[in-house]
């Protein structure tokens, strides 16, 4: 299985809430069982 988790912030890049530490975490555990996890995130201008 392929996925594809778009969002506006991902830890350790950019993380403002809880939403960071999910979108960080989320994929590695999903690697561990199999699935092909990638994350977009939006360009930001530093």
């Amino acid at each position: 299985m392929k996925v594809l988790f778009i969002a506006a912030e991902a830890s350790p890049f950019v993380k403002i809430g809880g939403l960071g530490d999910v979108i960080g975490s989320l994929p590695k555990a999903l690697k561990a069982e199999g699935v092909e996890a990638r994350v977009g995130l939006p360009l930001y201008s530093s």
